[in-house]
């Protein structure tokens, strides 16, 4: 873990660097976690009473499998502050994505709603942009993944879908490395819209059809590939001063 801000009385909040491989928050207290390395070095974050007892001060999170910044408040007053920025839309994220180019993804994987306009001929290497957006429902099993629901996809899909519609903005800094910005964000929303325009991230052994057929590589005596995908970038107002802050590795 690589401490990016550290607390202070006027600014009582951490953010970190979370190395892929290690969750952000613990299922138990004492479970590892970057969270439960946080506690141990800024012991207040632990009396912040969060969505859940064990999360305590932890405000933005991120896959597992993901590398990138992670936000937790070390008061109670910055804690409240910063969910309800979340709340207010003014949260914002970026990521950062080495992708493959898979146009027949989605037939692949199944359990997607057509593809949108325009993802076909969003190309990579060029500086146009596209709003991936739908809701999502969970898919496969004990619902592990999760898959955009439109009015165009299956009654079914359409009954397990949310009510709420999430956006990823889309485009590309070089030939095979996407750039995304949200601000609501829902589980797994990044990579799986990639998947769903036809560029799932390098190494994601759920949306990557090239990467779940070598999953088991771990077991020939090979490394598997580590996903390449990194939450780079956060913007939010300062819990005390609603001051615009800005994070970037």
């Amino acid at each position: 873990m690589k401490i990016i801000h550290e607390p202070s009385d006027s600014s009582p909040f951490v953010v970190v660097f979370k190395p892929a491989g290690i969750p952000s928050a613990p299922l138990f207290e004492g479970d590892e976690s970057i969270l439960t390395e946080a506690i141990r070095i800024f012991p207040e974050i632990a009396l912040v009473h969060g969505k859940k007892e064990v999360e305590h001060g932890l405000v933005h999170r991120i896959d597992t499998e993901t590398a990138g910044l992670v936000l937790i408040a070390t008061t109670q007053q910055s804690y409240d502050s910063l969910i309800q920025s979340q709340k207010d839309g003014k949260f914002e994220k970026w990521y950062r994505a080495e992708v493959d180019k898979i146009p027949d993804c989605t037939d692949i994987l199944g359990g997607f709603p057509p593809v949108p306009d325009g993802c076909r001929s969003l190309n990579a290497g060029g500086k146009n942009l596209f709003i991936a957006e739908s809701s999502f429902r969970p898919f496969g099993q004990k619902g592990r993944e999760v898959r955009p629901v439109t009015q165009d996809a299956g009654r079914a899909a359409l009954k397990k879908g949310g009510s709420v519609v999430y956006t990823t903005e889309i485009s590309f800094e070089s030939e095979d490395v996407a750039i995304c910005h949200i601000v609501a964000g829902f589980r797994h929303q990044v990579r799986c819209h990639l998947a769903w325009c036809g560029f799932p991230v390098k190494g994601d052994k759920i949306y990557n059809p090239n990467s779940r057929e070598n999953q088991n590589i771990g077991k020939t005596g090979l490394e598997s590939p580590e996903m390449k995908f990194t939450a780079f970038k956060i913007s939010f107002p300062h819990p005390l001063s609603q001051i615009p802050q800005v994070f970037q590795m």
